[in-house]
């Protein structure tokens, strides 16, 4: 709980202006407070607000007033901050309370639909919708649709359309996928059912049905219900903007009280509730989305990117999940089945979603994206060079992997700021993720490059609703800064989220604000930084654990010190200068997995310059014989390209190898080295007599 809340508890904040009230008034109350609020008149909505909470609403009367408010309003409320926070928080609280889980209980659900009816109390008919919204939600829709689709009984035909009307809006999917059904007077009436809700979801599926259906009756009931969710007429455009926001998140198709654990479809004359974890759920939908943007125009290469991005999206969710335990059997098929999908969709498509990935910094979608590209694209794409400009490290670092592939399966040849970009991953340590939450534009950039001047891989997000929409899609951060102010949402608030979601609940988490003690506030908090010279408090902070960010960092800068090996001896030898240098610091003290790649490139590219590192991991008697046999062929490798003669220091550390106990296959590389080295003939004739072998019979 954040402290800001437990500061000042809400009856004694407000006791002073509170006024009597009854609970049936609460809602009539509430709207007042909106409309006031909304004319910009604070006091008199405070003391509407005020009035609500004396009237002591029950949870699914809290719960209506969250349902039936637009998201900015209540974002109004809590970045106003004080009292108006405080109300906001207590009846979302109150609201969460009331719809916590829903459950798939038909005796419930039935129980609850026989007080609504015709000749039950109004009252009592009302608080049965309610708690039908509150407590079942969508898995009321199928016990519903019989009464919608009975034509002998209209007056209780009408009112469970009315009924619908008033339940939460998670009603409107499985009432959409109801569109499928043969039974055009069910079609026509769900249709209806869907104008009076006039939710924006479901505008490119009347509309298609409104253009495709063969009943009169359906296609004009569908027309005028399109109309009334925002139809512009035309379903493509629609179903692509629809799958565009599931992706991202965001709050007009996916508030909080949106998310579900199932998906609807129609089959075998009745709706079908598939289960899917949580943190799949909007990939899902997008990919309904897109699917039927492609029915409406196979052609699409946008909805076919879309729905790859979402594939991919699940595919890098789920791998992040798997390795963090919190998935178990099964997953592993069902990353193996969209692959399927992935590999089928086409370069254009997937370079198409790569671009969008980096252009709204969809990191981890990003990542898979490259990766898939790197294996399938026969040249170059522009997703893969806007990626390699990326802010983003990790990003960048994949696309560069990918192109590198790419140059070396077309023997072209890679660029210069692929090479630089190879060498730039090769040389990563320890590959640490920061995501920077700021509104203010300059301070939150110079936050993050202060952190990347650290080595760690830091990305800016300037809003709290796209900071939470996107930092899921980060893989593996490690710290989470967070400022105090911020344009659409409060700190506490994007603190709570980051808090419920399993993935980033143990992440540690800072405050940026000019006021030292800010963070006293908050629980849950690891420390508040002023600005860009609180870095190293931040990595400090998140010391601990180091191991598993050593061990990826090692793994990305292998497979770009393969890469780069692999173009320098790919056919005709391709330039890797730019990755030069950063090949030679991985040398001291990184793993073989990256060293003996590193030098087999440097035997192709490096100099003179690179002598004194290699000679460091010969003569080191405590590296691994693959290491110091590969600093060996790589010196004999630069020796004879550039017809390098030996000096002291030279001469000595091979002459020291030689003469030692190392092994067989380090000498004999050692003694390669000199072969190819110029010097003076005596020192030659030196090194060979001190080798002779004396052969017996």
């Amino acid at each position: 709980m954040i402290g800001l809340c437990r500061a000042l508890g809400l009856g004694l904040a407000l006791a002073s202006i509170s006024l009597p009230a009854s609970s049936q008034d609460a809602d009539a109350l509430f709207a007042e407070g909106v409309e006031f609020l909304r004319q910009g008149k604070d006091e008199e909505a405070l003391a509407r607000f005020t009035q609500v909470l004396a009237a002591e609403p029950d949870h699914e009367s809290a719960y209506e007033m969250w349902k039936s408010t637009d998201e900015d309003m209540w974002l109004t409320m809590l970045v106003k901050g004080g009292q108006f926070e405080l109300f906001a928080k207590r009846v979302m609280s109150l609201s969460e309370l009331a719809r916590s889980e829903r459950e798939n209980d038909a005796e419930g659900i039935r129980a609850l639909l026989r007080r609504v009816t015709p000749d039950n109390d109004v009252v009592d008919r009302k608080r049965a919708v309610r708690e039908l919204g509150a407590n079942y939600g969508e898995y009321a829709v199928p016990h519903m649709l019989y009464s919608l689709g009975d034509p002998d009984d209209e007056e209780r035909r009408v009112l469970m359309m009315h009924s619908l009307t008033e339940m939460d809006s998670d009603v409107v999917l499985p009432l959409v996928a109801a569109m499928n059904t043969d039974d055009a007077f069910l079609r026509r009436n769900v249709a209806l059912t869907l104008g009076y809700i006039a939710d924006p979801r479901a505008a490119g599926a009347l509309t298609w049905v409104a253009l495709n259906d063969d009943d009169p009756g359906v296609e004009m009931a569908a027309k005028a219900a399109a109309i009334k969710c925002g139809s512009n007429g035309d379903p493509l455009p629609l179903f692509e903007q629809l799958g565009d926001d599931y992706h991202h998140g965001r709050g007009n198709v996916l508030r909080a009280h949106f998310h579900s654990d199932v998906v609807w479809s129609w089959a075998d004359d009745g709706l079908v509730a598939t289960a899917v974890p949580r943190a799949l759920y909007a990939d899902e939908l997008a990919k309904a989305a897109y699917s039927d943007a492609l029915r409406v125009d196979p052609q699409s290469v946008a909805a076919r990117a879309g729905l790859v991005r979402a594939y991919v999206s699940q595919q890098a969710e789920m791998a992040a999940r798997l390795e963090a335990g919190l998935d178990g059997e099964g997953v592993e098929d069902q990353l193996a089945e969209a692959s399927i999908a992935v590999n089928t969709a086409g370069v254009s498509a997937l370079d198409l979603a790569l671009g969008w990935s980096v252009e709204t910094g969809d990191v981890q979608t990003g990542i898979e994206l490259c990766r898939v590209l790197g294996a399938m694209a026969p040249e170059p794409t522009a997703g893969l060079t806007g990626a390699l400009r990326s802010a983003d490290g990790g990003l960048a670092a994949e696309a560069a992997l990918a192109l590198g592939t790419i140059a070396y399966e077309n023997g072209r040849g890679a660029s210069g700021d692929t090479t630089a970009g190879l060498g730039r991953a090769a040389g990563l340590e320890v590959l640490r993720m920061a995501v920077v939450i700021d509104s203010d534009g300059e301070r939150g950039a110079a936050v993050a490059d202060s952190l990347a001047g650290r080595g760690m891989i830091a990305t800016h997000w300037g809003s709290g609703a796209k900071g939470l929409a996107l930092l899921h899609r980060v893989p593996g951060v490690d710290a989470i800064l967070i400022a105090d102010q911020l344009d659409d949402l409060t700190a506490a608030q994007v603190l709570d989220s980051v808090r419920g979601n399993e993935r980033t609940a143990e992440v540690p988490v800072f405050l940026i604000s000019a006021d030292a003690d800010a963070g006293d506030m908050y629980d849950g908090v690891a420390g508040t930084i002023s600005g860009p010279d609180g870095a190293a408090a931040v990595e400090e902070g998140m010391s601990a654990g180091l191991g598993h960010d050593r061990d990826q960092a090692n793994a990305l800068a292998a497979r770009a010190a393969e890469t780069l090996a692999a173009l320098a001896y790919g056919a005709g030898g391709r330039d890797i200068s730019p990755a030069v240098d950063d090949l030679t610091s991985t040398l001291a003290a990184r793993p073989d997995s990256v060293t003996v790649p590193a030098m087999r490139a440097l035997s192709a590219a490096g100099g003179a310059a690179q002598v004194p590192a290699l000679l460091a991991v010969l003569g080191d008697a405590g590296r691994s014989d693959a290491a110091r046999t590969s600093a060996a062929d790589a010196l004999a490798g630069i020796a004879g390209r550039q017809r390098l003669d030996a000096n002291e220091d030279i001469l000595s550390t091979l002459g020291a190898v030689l003469g030692s106990d190392a092994s067989l296959g380090v000498r004999t590389a050692a003694s390669r080295a000199l072969g190819r080295l110029g010097m003076d003939p005596s020192q030659r004739a030196g090194f060979t007599q001190g080798a002779r072998v004396n052969v017996s019979q």
